[in-house]
């Protein structure tokens, strides 16, 4: 009997080991990337995934950057026409040519992206199934950095629900001048897009 308690124990303990938490679930759900280009002119190259491209969501500066619940009560507000890509910008520029995708977050939102032989401002005139691959869209930067919610708040000094863009992108700006990327970001090798 005391062996299989023990057995018992030992399961649970590795098994506990084992699992993520779901406040390390949750780090991973709301993330934030930034990247620079291994080229700048391959800010310009369309990305798909699995030829196609996401019509939604669109951000706004005004807004929480996080939340989705107002998504559900307008979604029409938050959908695009792909000619969009086509003039708007899809970059917001940080410091040291550091990037995040903004307002069309989840132009790069999985490991199934790839560049297209084709440029942004030609997206309405392309068919996106027909346009040759160049390579994978992890393959345009060289650099990728996560940043996890939690370092987010304590950087922004807001909560998720509260933050904006402009929130994100002044707290980034003052790690990047102060060189403390390594303190409050992670490099990675893939971009996903946030949960919300």
């Amino acid at each position: 009997m005391k062996a299989i308690r023990l057995l018992f124990l030992l399961f649970i303990a590795v098994f506990a080991i084992g699992c993520d938490t779901p406040q390390l679930l949750e780090e991973k759900e709301y993330s934030f990337y930034i990247f620079r280009y291994a080229d700048e002119t391959y800010k310009e190259w369309i990305i798909t995934t699995n030829d196609s491209i996401p019509k939604c969501p669109k951000r706004y500066k005004n807004e929480p950057y996080f939340g989705n619940a107002r998504w559900a009560q307008n979604p029409e507000k938050y959908k695009y026409d792909l000619c969009e890509l086509a003039t708007e910008e899809k970059l917001l520029a940080l410091h040291e040519k550091y990037y995040t995708y903004f307002p069309y977050t989840a132009i790069h939102g999985d490991e199934n992206c790839v560049a297209r032989k084709e440029k942004w401002g030609n997206i309405c005139n392309a068919n996106l199934k027909d346009l040759p691959v160049l390579c994978t869209a992890n393959a345009l930067y060289s650099e990728i950095r996560s940043f996890e919610i939690s370092s987010l708040e304590k950087i922004t000094d807001k909560k998720r629900q509260e933050m904006t863009i402009d929130d994100i992108a002044k707290a980034i700006n003052t790690i990047i001048d102060g060189g403390q990327l390594d303190k409050y970001s992670a490099k990675v090798s893939t971009m996903w897009a946030s949960h919300e």
